[in-house]
């Protein structure tokens, strides 16, 4: 289906826009963004971003590798990285908020993507998630399905094809990471 959607047919491309827009708006609402009035980066922008990112960066697969619902999180959670990284950068760059860290940037890693953030903390996630892929690749899967996809812990022991309890525990981990990594503690 995606990859029809993906070669141009646009029957194929408005039945998989509208079989998955909700389930995509459900995730644009908890992306990690400013959560102030006026704020330009809304879910429906977001998902709307979200399919612009998937024709322009993620070229379909090989038509010899099947599509799987794991691909296509993992490509929707790449997407809001992008979205979001380019939408922190944007508003660095306006000097809005920029230069500014948020009091507790390790709280939004516990209580999820919709609290207030500011530009730099945005960033400094993002670059400590970028360490966190080469440190462990795992991890940075179970985050990246997790925080970025709005995947629950059963959903992404699915997806990852694991245990529940070894996303629950990665999950545990690679925020602890995350913690050590934004607080400036690495070695």
């Amino acid at each position: 289906m995606i990859g029809d959607a993906r070669g141009g047919d646009p029957a194929a491309r408005e039945r998989l826009y509208e079989r998955i827009y909700s389930e995509l708006r459900g995730i644009a609402r908890r992306t990690p963004r400013a959560g102030r009035a006026g704020d330009t980066l809304q879910p429906t922008v977001i998902v709307n971003e979200l399919f612009v990112e998937f024709e322009r960066r993620f070229p379909p697969p090989p038509r010899d590798i099947p599509e799987s619902r794991a691909t296509f999180f993992r490509t929707v959670a790449l997407a809001m990285r992008t979205i979001c990284r380019d939408y922190w950068r944007s508003q660095a760059a306006q000097k809005r908020g920029g230069g500014q860290k948020p009091a507790q940037i390790n709280e939004h890693l516990d209580s999820g993507a919709d609290e207030l953030m500011t530009p730099s903390g945005f960033l400094d996630l993002d670059e400590a998630l970028s360490r966190l892929e080469s440190f462990n690749p795992r991890w940075f899967e179970v985050v990246m399905h997790r925080y970025f996809a709005g995947r629950s812990i059963a959903q992404t022991a699915e997806l990852l094809n694991m245990a529940e309890s070894t996303v629950s525990a990665d999950w545990q981990l690679a925020r602890a990471w995350l913690r050590k990594e934004l607080a400036g503690d690495s070695q």
